[in-house]
């Protein structure tokens, strides 16, 4: 069984990907990410480096929710609703650099 059926009880999707990509949190660059809401059905992150170890700070806070995912590892995936109901930002690294693999799915 789809791992969105069993999260999201009675939702049926395809489960396809419309749109993947490695976002790259940076303390010379892009350090994090304002509050948004994602352009999918439902959207994956996954994580793809170690906190407090390649990374301090991070973390993707869902704002209505008031909750803060920030110790994943590597490997473990975030899933979430993308529209209206989690509205979420990026939280800023203090440190190195942050990988993640983002999937926008049934948009």
């Amino acid at each position: 069984m789809p791992v969105q059926r069993r999260v999201f009880e009675g939702y049926r999707a395809d489960g396809r990907a419309l749109l993947s990509f490695v976002v790259k949190y940076h303390e010379a660059g892009q350090r994090l990410l304002k509050p948004h809401h994602d352009h999918s059905t439902f959207t994956t992150n996954t994580a793809l480096n170690h906190r407090g170890v390649d990374f301090e700070g991070g973390g993707s806070f869902f704002i209505r929710q008031n909750c803060l995912v920030g110790d994943a590892p590597v490997g473990w995936t975030l899933i979430h609703p993308g529209r209206l109901t989690h509205y979420h930002e990026g939280r800023e690294i203090s440190r190195g650099t942050r990988y993640i693999l983002v999937s926008f799915n049934d948009p």
